[in-house]
C-alpha cells in the first residue's frame, strides 16, 4: 500500500502543477450556474467552506449467521440497526487552484429489535479525513479537477452474539473472549471530478475513484467507486430560492461500515434553500443497497441528513 500511496501523491504533485497553469477560479459557478453540493459527494470545485451534516437512519433485514467451530451455519440472526451520524469538514483554497481540507465525523449504529440487539449490539466509528483538489482546466460550462483523499477510522464494537459465540468456541470463558472488540480502516483515494453546465439552472457533476484501504489485520483491498450529480436552482428561473440535487454514489470500500459491508451504492434527493450565494441549508434523503461481509446476500437501509455549509468567499 505505501508504493500505491507514493505514487498518489507524485500524481497529485502533477495535478497540481497543471493546476497552477489554469484560469481564473470560477468558484463553484460555471455558465452562470451556482452548483448545489451533496452531502454525500465531494464537490470538484476549489472554494473555501466550512460544512457540517447530522442525520440518522436505518439498515433493515441485516442477518448475522451462527457459525460453529467446523464452520457449518447453525442460524441465522436477522433484524433491523439504528444509526447516527454527524460530519464536520473545513476547506481552504491556496492561490485559486488548490484547496487542502479536513473532516471530522462520527457515528454510532445500535440494534433495534431483539435479533439485531444480540447480533450487532452497540457500535461507535470516529473517523478523521485529510485531502486536497487541485483543479486541472475549465473554460465557461466545464471544469475538471483531481483530489486525493486520505481517511483513518475506529470503530469500536460491543456484540453480545459474537461474545457468546467465542465462548461457545473456546468451551469456556478465556482471556481472548472480548465483549468490546475494536477494528481499524485505513484508506487512501484518488479522483478525477467534472463539472457540467449546460444552462444557468441546471449542473451536474461526476467523479471516478481509485485506490486502497485496510480493515484491522485483514488484507489490502482495491477501493474503486464512481458517482454522479445533478442540481436545478430555481432560483434562475425568477421562480422560488429552491434547488434539488439528485445524487447516486457506488464506492467498493464502505469507511464507516467495513466491518459489515463489502460494498455499498445509494441514491437520493436534497432540497435546499438558494437565496444566498455564501450559504445552503438543505435537507437530504437517500436510499442504501449493501453487500454483506462474506454472505451472498445483502441488505437496504436509509438516510435522511440535515445539511448546512458556508463558502468563505462568496461561493
Amino acid at each position: 500500500m505505501s508504493r500505491l500511496l507514493a505514487g498518489m501523491v507524485a500524481g497529485l504533485s502533477l495535478v497540481c502543477y497543471a493546476g497552477s497553469l489554469a484560469a481564473q477560479n470560477p468558484g463553484r459557478v460555471l455558465n452562470g450556474h451556482r452548483f448545489i453540493p451533496s452531502g454525500q459527494i465531494g464537490s470538484p470545485f476549489v472554494t473555501s467552506f466550512i460544512r457540517t451534516a447530522t442525520g440518522g437512519g436505518a439498515a433493515f433485514a441485516l442477518k448475522t449467521p451462527f457459525i460453529d467451530v467446523d464452520g457449518d451455519t447453525l442460524g441465522t440472526l436477522e433484524g433491523d440497526v439504528g444509526f447516527m451520524t454527524l460530519q464536520f469538514q473545513f476547506q481552504q483554497q491556496f492561490g485559486g487552484w488548490l484547496a487542502v481540507r479536513a473532516g471530522f465525523s462520527g457515528s454510532a449504529r445500535v440494534g433495534i429489535d431483539e435479533q439485531s440487539i444480540l447480533a450487532q449490539g452497540l457500535t461507535g466509528i470516529v473517523g478523521v479525513t485529510l485531502g486536497g483538489t487541485a483543479r486541472i482546466w475549465n473554460n465557461k460550462k466545464w471544469l475538471v479537477s483531481g483530489s486525493l483523499d486520505f481517511g483513518s477510522n475506529k470503530l469500536v464494537g460491543m456484540t453480545p452474539f459474537e461474545f457468546a459465540q467465542s465462548v461457545v468456541d473456546s468451551m469456556g470463558l478465556t482471556e481472548d473472549n472480548n465483549l468490546v472488540n475494536t477494528t481499524s480502516t485505513v484508506s487512501g483515494r484518488a479522483n478525477i471530478r467534472a463539472a457540467w453546465a449546460p444552462r444557468a439552472w441546471l449542473g451536474a457533476t461526476a467523479l471516478i475513484e481509485g485506490g486502497a484501504g485496510d480493515v484491522s489485520d485483514l488484507k489490502s483491498e482495491a477501493i474503486y467507486g464512481t458517482a454522479a450529480t445533478v442540481s436545478v436552482d430555481f432560483r434562475q428561473l425568477n421562480w422560488w430560492s429552491i434547488g434539488l440535487v439528485g445524487f447516486f454514489r457506488y464506492e467498493s470500500f464502505n469507511e464507516n461500515g467495513a466491518d459489515l459491508t463489502s460494498s455499498s451504492s445509494r441514491v437520493g434527493l436534497g432540497v435546499y434553500y438558494t437565496g444566498r450565494d455564501d450559504f445552503t441549508v438543505g435537507l437530504e434523503s437517500s436510499s442504501l443497497k449493501f453487500s454483506r461481509e462474506g454472505a451472498d446476500d445483502g441488505f437496504t437501509g436509509a438516510l435522511v441528513t440535515f445539511n448546512i455549509r458556508y463558502w468563505f468567499s462568496g461561493g
